[in-house]
């Protein structure tokens, strides 16, 4: 942690920022010298630089936030408050945004800040205690809430497979492509990290309490710019994904509509010259638009990891055959082959393609189940997990 009078000053910056308005924190402080001599800048040269409204603002703003009680709440919530002046501050990262944050409130493991391949092979993961290389650039993955099953698996699948290779996986931690895409990496036993827009403490989404333990005792962590308590808003999200893309050398959009989330934050990541690949999809599914505009416009097509590390600039023959898990032995085999990733199937048109009785089907359900190489939908029926 920085000396406690810069980080309680970096930190009232931040809480004084406009809920909607344009971050101007950071800008302010490279302008004047640091964060305590924004404070104490003439009313005049605040003006210059903000205009005179939002230097108003900013001053009664100033007076009223308290950062040493949300510094001490933080800690007593376990969370830490990075600034600008940290080492664990992802700097080479956060650099290229025009409005970065002035802190970072974190939970868990530091997040990655490395952007560019450097010298990195696939396969080869470091022994430390992220599990990731410390030259391995980090990958996005990101897309719509309301996925299909074929989205889910292709952004499960992804997240395992960049895991297995040492790339470090980041995510919005939404429903539907986020959280398949941070729970593909922690079952690979690699961590991943989830840039909220809330505080951290805050269970949202509630359906992921269960992937917020598992993300942590993974070895990765949460991330947010929003204080202890702060609930989600409409215009959280927006600057989020701009963290998100920030943190990313590549970012990969599995199913997106024409108006998405996903796709603020491939336009980020494109303004700040980060690869944007996207996996490509039905072309009679409205909620593939997305992905095939950016593939229209440029993106890279990703059919696997492979491509991936091709965007990044790692050969993939330079280390091993990528680690994809061995196809379940038999009638668990005969079973997973017979499902299809994208529309799931009931136990009775199981038993009709396989041949084996409704008892043995249920046992090798449930198997596979366990295993997670299927999952059950809402509707009942199941898909395949590769």
């Amino acid at each position: 942690m920085a000396a406690e009078s810069e980080a309680v000053a970096w930190l009232r910056l931040a809480l004084a920022e406009h809920p909607a308005g344009r971050l101007v924190g950071a800008r302010l402080a490279l302008a004047l010298g640091g964060p305590a001599a924004v404070f104490r800048a003439p009313a005049v040269r605040l003006r210059e630089l903000v205009g005179s409204d939002r230097a108003r603002d900013l001053r009664a703003a100033w007076r009223r936030v308290r950062p040493a009680a949300v510094l001490r709440r933080a800690r007593e919530l376990g969370q830490r408050v990075l600034t600008p002046a940290d080492e664990g501050w992802p700097r080479r990262s956060l650099s290229a945004l025009d409005d970065p944050p002035c802190a970072l409130f974190v939970e868990g493991v530091d997040p990655p800040d490395e952007i560019h391949s450097g010298q990195a092979h696939p396969g080869q993961v470091s022994s430390g205690q992220d599990g990731c290389r410390a030259d391995a650039p980090s990958v996005g993955i990101v897309g719509t809430r309301d996925a299909t099953p074929y989205g889910l698996d292709a952004a499960r699948g992804l997240g395992a497979d960049l895991a297995r290779l040492g790339l470090p996986v980041i995510s919005g931690f939404a429903l539907g492509v986020d959280g398949a895409a941070h729970r593909g990496a922690i079952e690979a036993g690699g961590p991943t990290w989830a840039v909220l827009g809330c505080g951290i403490d805050h269970p949202y989404p509630v359906a992921h309490l269960d992937l917020r333990d598992d993300l942590l005792a993974g070895g990765g962590g949460l991330i947010s710019e929003h204080p202890p308590g702060a609930h989600p808003r409409k215009q959280h999200f927006p600057r989020r994904n701009r963290i998100v893309a920030a943190l990313v050398g590549a970012l990969v959009v599995v199913e997106a509509p024409a108006r998405s989330g996903a796709l603020i934050t491939a336009r980020f990541a494109l303004e700040l010259g980060r690869e944007i690949l996207s996996v490509p999809g039905n072309v009679g599914q409205r909620g593939r638009a997305g992905c095939h505009q950016l593939l229209r416009d440029g993106a890279g097509l990703c059919e696997s990891a492979a491509d991936v590390l091709v965007a990044l600039g790692i050969d993939p023959a330079a280390g091993p055959t990528l680690p994809l898990r061995a196809e379940p032995e038999g009638e668990a085999g005969l079973l997973w082959r017979a499902l299809d990733a994208a529309t799931a199937s009931d136990a009775g048109a199981l038993c009709a393609r396989t041949g084996l009785a409704a008892d043995r089907v249920a046992a090798a359900l449930v198997a596979l189940e366990m295993a997670g190489r299927v999952r059950r939908v809402a509707t009942g029926g199941f898909v395949r997990v590769r």
